[in-house]
């Protein structure tokens, strides 16, 4: 019986890759004989197999053919697969709740409620509508550094990004690009704005910023969203700037 249902996972699994290959023109050498019988992958879990064995399958040649047809390996697929299952069980291990976080000082203590785990953001890809081109820069900006830093770490020309601008009216699902970020790249998110950081009282504007910063150590890895950062981070010399918010820019730059 066991074997049965070995049998029939792996042709679902064949059957499923197969569709996605069809879909994007790609081929794959002994697809029929390959064994993937550890899960029943769905077509968003097929979709990612298959990115990621044709990165290593261009990886592995050194001068790519762009107009001829992506030819495919089992061990392409299998090194896919294997991403898969680590980034699954990956944010099982990173999770953390607010409970689990230790403030060291007032600052932080205030701002823990701005700490979401990924597991509670709420918020996948598949949940905002077109921006396709968009989803596809930010998961090649962000989540592959996230999901395979070795790649990273060669020259400052392949050094990931540390920061992203979302732009545009409200209501264009900045908010929720973030949040989706952190939730497939299982990280933690926490969210600033304006008035989170600000306060009337001297000093204390810097020390929020601090505290946002060590909060991200406690929780790593995670995404800092500023919320409306125009207002906070503006431009230099702003005639009529206050001194604190000179004091506080300056302390988010130095971060």
């Amino acid at each position: 019986m066991s074997r049965d249902i070995e049998t029939h996972t792996i042709k679902r699994n064949v059957h499923q890759l197969r569709i996605v290959l069809r879909h994007y023109k790609l081929e794959c050498e002994g697809l029929e004989t390959l064994c993937i019988k550890d899960q029943i992958l769905s077509s968003e879990c097929a979709n990612k197999i298959v990115g990621w064995a044709v990165s290593y399958h261009l990886m592995q040649m050194q001068n790519p053919n762009p107009e001829s047809t992506i030819v495919l390996s089992q061990e392409c697929i299998n090194h896919g697969f294997g991403i898969l299952q680590s980034s699954q069980s990956e944010p099982q291990n990173m999770r953390r709740s607010q409970k689990d976080i230790i403030a060291e000082n007032e600052f932080e203590a205030s701002l823990l409620a701005n700490v979401i785990p990924p597991s509670e953001t709420g918020v996948t890809f598949d949940d905002i509508g077109a921006l396709e081109a968009v989803k596809d820069t930010l998961k090649e900006l962000i989540m592959l550094p996230l999901k395979m830093p070795e790649l990273f770490r060669k020259g400052k020309l392949t050094k990931p990004c540390q920061g992203i601008l979302l732009f545009g009216p409200p209501g264009t699902g900045k908010t929720k690009l973030a949040k989706a970020i952190a939730t497939e790249a299982g990280a933690t998110f926490i969210n600033i704005s304006n008035s989170s950081i600000m306060s009337k009282v001297p000093g204390e504007s810097e020390k929020y910023v601090k505290a946002v910063f060590s909060l991200t150590s406690k929780a790593s890895p995670c995404i800092i969203f500023i919320d409306e950062v125009d207002s906070m981070l503006g431009q230099k010399e702003k005639p009529r700037e206050h001194e604190t918010t000179r004091i506080m820019r300056n302390e988010f730059m130095v971060n």
